[in-house]
């Protein structure tokens, strides 16, 4: 079995001080834990059917980890014989990081360029099992008036992307802050085609996914840059529509480790069992995305995040996502680590000084991989 936690409930409707006073109290809640967190009593151990404990942090639930939605819609984690708590809604990756390393998750669930920064500032206990994404599930969406105002300047969304990135000088950007993987794509993708993030264009820093979309749909930024199914509710709502899909028009950095789940050495080595397990689910959940089924995207749309969804956004955002998947293993490449440490260092002042080595141990998804 597995039981879902929400570290927040839904943002929508909820202030910019009551989602400050809520973000904290997590904190709170978290640092508390450091202090007093017994691993070896939380995790490894068997419920009453026989199953292994595992406590797993993710971020809120979306397409940039499209295996572990996969795996919660399928229930993987108990047909591998686990017990796991999914505990979903971390404001940022960094706060995963950190929750491993306490002990109060045994496994987490990111973007990538945190772990990475993490294990560069000291935390080198940190370890890689393997990754969920190996491409970018992040497009850039604009609002329709300024789609119709580049149009006019003869730049649509069918336009050479080259056009389309050039066109976005002189624009008002939300995205999640500097040093996150999202806002990463973002100024690679306006460098690459010679915008400059910082002169260029603005970049308006906002964690909360929610309130980037109505910034851009009441007009306070022109556009936004999110994962997949956000970023198509513009178009499927008539208000606006995607601009750039990274999956398809950044290829220069793919395949890339975008998203891995990781825990640390320690408990590793205490539970090399639990870890299989855990990347067991993971092969199942690949295993459907290389042939994704009408029926399991309909098992993802029942699960509590995609319910109350536009039907026309999750339908577009699913298969823009699912694409991105196909031919994908929980197996992490030299190739992959050397595209990602290359984006996280596009944002550190001092570069990544490790090697893949150092950080990925795939002996659990070696060990999971099927026969």
């Amino acid at each position: 079995m597995f039981t879902r936690r929400f570290l927040f409930a839904s943002t929508s409707r909820r202030t910019p001080r009551t989602r400050l006073v809520a973000a904290l109290t997590v904190l709170t809640v978290v640092l508390t834990g450091c202090a007093s967190t017994d691993r070896g009593d939380s995790s490894g151990g068997a419920a009453q059917d026989g199953a292994l404990k595992v406590q797993i942090m993710s971020t809120s639930s979306t397409f940039t980890d499209l295996p572990t939605v996969v795996i919660e819609a399928r229930d993987y984690f108990a047909k591998v014989g686990l017990d796991a708590t999914v505990t979903h809604g971390a404001g940022n990756a960094s706060l995963i990081t950190q929750t491993v390393i306490s002990g109060d998750a045994d496994v987490g669930t990111s973007g990538t360029g945190a772990l990475y920064n993490a294990y560069a500032e000291g935390m080198t206990d940190l370890v890689s099992l393997g990754t969920t994404n190996r491409s970018i599930t992040f497009g850039l969406a604009l609002s329709q008036d300024t789609i119709d105002t580049l149009a006019e300047r003869g730049v649509t969304p069918e336009s050479p992307v080259r056009d389309r990135v050039r066109a976005l000088r002189g624009l008002d950007l939300a995205a999640s802050p500097q040093g996150s993987t999202g806002n990463s794509y973002l100024r690679i993708m306006l460098s690459e085609h010679g915008v400059d993030p910082d002169r260029d264009v603005t970049i308006i820093p906002n964690n909360d996914a929610t309130a980037q979309i109505a910034s851009t749909r009441q007009g306070r930024t022109d556009g936004f840059a999110q994962s997949f199914p956000r970023v198509n509710f513009p178009e499927a709502e008539g208000w606006g529509g995607l601009w750039l899909n990274w999956a398809v028009d950044l290829p220069k950095l793919l395949p890339l480790a975008s998203h891995d789940y990781y825990t640390t050495r320690s408990w590793l080595s205490k539970n090399p069992e639990v870890a299989k397990r855990v990347m067991e689910a993971m092969w199942l959940a690949h295993r459907d995305l290389q042939n994704p089924t009408a029926e399991l995207r309909d098992d993802v749309r029942k699960l509590p995040d995609y319910a109350d969804l536009n039907e026309d956004a999750f339908k577009a955002g699913w298969e823009l996502a699912v694409g991105a998947y196909k031919g994908a293993t929980p197996l992490t490449t030299k190739e992959m680590f050397d595209n990602q440490a290359s984006l996280v260092n596009a944002d550190r002042d001092k570069p990544l000084r490790f090697d893949f080595d150092d950080i990925y141990d795939l002996s659990a998804a070696e060990a999971a991989q099927p026969r």
